[in-house]
């Protein structure tokens, strides 16, 4: 309960604004807090809210999410987040999103690199498995074409 003073509001007043700054600032940024790459579909679901779209991928599968402006592709194997792909819904990434984006993925920590352009944070393990993948794909389909 908040007491006053003279006017103005005691120590008990004070400690129930810290907390309560304290626990909207935790709702807000829990909420805003990105996905990282090595997470649980679970943890990247609660981050981004409800997918838009579930599909197979070359590796693993992919889940499409709308956040903040952000078109996010997040490629999942085995339950996990290997892939993460930002796109602008209207523009592309100019270089403050670049250096946000790169900042919120962890880049350089635990083995997370970026293809800075396209807006996409993997490892190198994943990448290389990805490209692998991606190659075969295409190879496949150009010899049906023949």
């Amino acid at each position: 309960m908040l007491k006053e003073s003279g006017g103005r509001l005691g120590l008990r007043g004070t400690e129930m604004k810290t907390t309560t700054v304290v626990i909207l600032s935790f709702l807000l940024f829990a909420k805003l807090a990105p996905a990282r790459v090595g997470e649980t579909e679970e943890q990247v679901d609660h981050r981004y809210g409800k997918p838009a779209g579930k599909w197979d991928d070359y590796v693993g599968y992919k889940k499409l999410y709308h956040w903040h402006n952000f078109d996010v592709m997040v490629t999942f194997l085995d339950g996990i987040s290997q892939r993460e792909m930002f796109n602008r819904t209207v523009g592309g990434l100019d270089p403050h999103d670049q250096k946000y984006l790169a900042k919120i993925s962890t880049l350089g920590k635990n083995g997370i690199i970026t293809d800075v352009d396209k807006g996409t944070f993997t490892t190198k393990e994943f990448y290389e498995k990805y490209a692998a993948a991606r190659a075969a794909a295409w190879a496949k389909s150009e010899q049906k074409q023949q």
